[in-house]
């Protein structure tokens, strides 16, 4: 199966695409070579996987096609030969979540291809299933919070969290091991101090490509495609919203 997944979750932008490998699959045009390249980091000989990690900023509309071909022509790709999409979908950034969605859907709609969604939080715990028996993504949420979950053994026992550092920190510390990853994990710097169980992923800004690929498959494979007039995942109200009403 040929995946493409899309994160603007955060301030990195990830596209990732999948090829599967095999000529016989539907959706698959016969005659375009494997890519010669193999990288340690972005494009794995092992499942055709290319990931692109841009620090977008405030540019993932401008940035988030571009990336699309990109990954598509690394993996030896053209978009028709898609089997399926998939969308981070939150928590997150509520433009960033916008954008990856509403590009998903469009593309879905122009070409017939299936989409589905997986929230974030699943996404970058999939990545670290098994370094460490909890496992807590977190997101800058900003105003000094953090969108996160908690992952015991890989499954998540929390719902979709949206806390201050105290409490996240309260959270971690009924665990004897615990990891924190994701975007913001980095502003937990010195939280560890102090905490002898407590470890900290420092791995800048990045977005969970792999995990969101992984899980998208398995999504669509037991529950189908998505809703299309689904959303993205919010876990509190815009500033918008909010400002809307106070007045």
């Amino acid at each position: 199966m040929n995946v493409l997944g899309l994160d603007c979750s955060a301030d990195a932008l990830c596209a990732a695409v999948r090829r599967s490998g095999s000529s016989s699959e539907p959706g698959t045009r016969p005659g375009i070579p494997k890519h010669p390249f193999r990288e340690a980091r972005g494009h794995d000989a092992r499942d055709g996987t290319v990931i692109l990690e841009i620090d977008a900023g405030l540019r993932h509309a401008q940035r988030i096609l571009p990336a699309v071909d990109h990954c598509l022509k690394e993996a030896g790709l053209d978009v028709r030969d898609l089997n399926l999409l998939a969308c981070a979908a939150g928590p997150g950034s509520f433009t960033g979540l916008r954008i990856a969605l509403s590009t998903i859907k469009g593309l879905s709609s122009a070409l017939g291809i299936p989409f589905v969604t997986v929230p974030t939080p699943d996404c970058l715990a999939a990545e670290w299933e098994g370094a460490c028996p909890v496992v807590i993504p977190v997101l800058d949420a900003q105003r000094g919070r953090f969108y996160a979950a908690i992952y015991e053994g890989g499954r998540r026992t929390s719902g979709y969290l949206d806390i201050p550092l105290t409490e996240l920190l309260r959270y971690a510390d009924a665990f004897p091991e615990v990891l924190f990853t994701g975007p913001a994990a980095d502003l937990l710097s010195g939280s560890e101090e102090g905490r002898p169980g407590l470890r900290i992923a420092r791995h800048g800004r990045g977005a969970a490509g792999r995990g969101l690929l992984d899980l998208a498959v398995e999504r669509f494979l037991s529950e189908g495609p998505a809703d299309p007039g689904c959303g993205p995942l919010y876990v509190r109200k815009s500033d918008a919203e909010m400002e809307k009403r106070r007045d």
